[in-house]
């Protein structure tokens, strides 16, 4: 798929060179790419609960209409910054993680699910409700799988190389420099971040946890690079589906709820 996107763009370069000038900017990371992508997602979502929608692939619509314009706006985006400096994509993404940000990552990780058990807590009067899928896969382990791979393995890669690998730098170039403009952006883009889980069907609390681990992603991606707030992500989700194995066994409910 990268190939593919990578020949497109080759292709609207060289046929509407106007088109890619719309895209970049005076910064090095464009701000309209990332923004399109996130608007393709959330015009795609409501797709995911359409009858149309095979049984099956249910549980699977929402990750996909979500996941894909996202990846392929941090391909486009990547594309653009290597313009202007040719770093390695995984460099311009700042994904290398040394032994500092793996030990920060994990504490930034069940510090942020620390403090959604206890929101949830306070607000329900219960640590963990519901359970990981919605009961239409072909069956339970099934559901737990797709959880397990979608939620602990692909999104906090997808969504961190997305929103603090292209849409972080690109809302901080344009907030100026200093740590008032840095911590802005992190705000901004966290509560970006909550509002598209929260379209996508979490709850209050859900919504209102994953701000708060999104300002603690954030500032592990500005302070350790982005790889470390990759696995700060993945210990958040991963402690989020221990807890609610734990409690409740498996009962129908969205697996896009307040996992992050």
């Amino acid at each position: 798929m990268l190939p593919y996107i990578r020949t497109v763009f080759g292709a609207i370069e060289v046929g509407c060179p106007a088109t890619v000038a719309l895209m970049e900017t005076r910064h090095r990371w464009s701000l309209v790419v990332p923004v399109v992508g996130l608007i393709v997602a959330v015009v795609l979502l409501p797709l995911a609960a359409s009858e149309g929608v095979p049984v099956g692939m249910r549980d699977a619509v929402p990750y996909l209409v979500t996941w894909v314009p996202l990846l392929v706006a941090v391909v486009v985006s990547v594309l653009l910054a290597r313009r202007r400096r040719p770093d390695r994509w995984w460099v311009a993404l700042r994904l290398p993680v040394g032994a500092t940000g793996v030990v920060l990552a994990l504490f930034v990780g069940l510090a942020a699910r620390t403090v959604g058990v206890l929101v949830e807590a306070a607000a329900t009067g219960r640590i963990v409700g519901g359970s990981l899928f919605s009961g239409v896969g072909p069956s339970p382990a099934a559901g737990v799988a797709l959880v397990l791979v979608s939620s602990v393995l692909v999104a906090p890669v997808l969504e961190e190389v997305f929103f603090r690998g292209t849409l972080l730098p690109a809302v901080e170039e344009r907030m100026g420099s200093g740590r008032a403009a840095e911590w802005a952006a992190i705000i901004v883009v966290a509560a970006i971040f909550a509002g598209v889980h929260a379209l996508a069907g979490a709850g209050a609390i859900a919504a209102v946890v994953t701000f708060v681990a999104g300002v603690g992603f954030g500032a592990l991606a500005r302070s350790q690079g982005v790889g470390s707030s990759v696995v700060a992500h993945s210990v958040f989700n991963a402690s989020g589906v221990a807890l609610t194995l734990s409690s409740t066994g498996l009962s129908p409910l969205s697996p896009t709820l307040g996992l992050g």
